[in-house]
């Protein structure tokens, strides 16, 4: 049942989404053999890939990537075989390069049949 609310140019439907972010407990970061120990002494535990430095490329954390399935499954979300992960550069020090994975997630709520706001994949 949609609840729709009279507005002056029509009819308005109200529509609620939440965005979660939680952290993955691994002892390495997503896409560096970098530690992940807390409390660490700032700048200890960064690779040449978490420092962007040039030729470095990023390799997965299978890991991490099997956890976020986990918790994929866990939420009855469609889980994606195929995950793209686009680069970002930001130029501030202490975070030249960074990595997203905006473009396709490894699991998305939003893409199940029934959804309202599925996409028809």
């Amino acid at each position: 049942m949609t609840a729709l609310i009279e507005g002056r140019t029509g009819q308005w439907e109200t529509v609620i989404g939440l965005e979660v972010h939680a952290q993955v407990t691994a002892r390495a970061k997503l896409f560096s053999g970098a530690a992940t120990a807390f409390g660490a002494v700032p700048n200890t535990q960064v690779s040449t890939v978490d420092a962007a430095f040039p030729g470095m490329l990023p390799v997965i954390n299978r890991h991490v990537v099997e956890q976020a399935v986990k918790t994929g499954l866990g939420l009855d979300a469609q889980i994606n075989l195929y995950s793209v992960f686009d680069r970002k550069n930001y130029f501030y020090p202490e975070s030249p390069g960074r990595l997203s994975d905006l473009a396709i997630p490894a699991a998305d709520r939003r893409a199940r049949p029934g959804h309202p706001r599925h996409a028809g994949r």
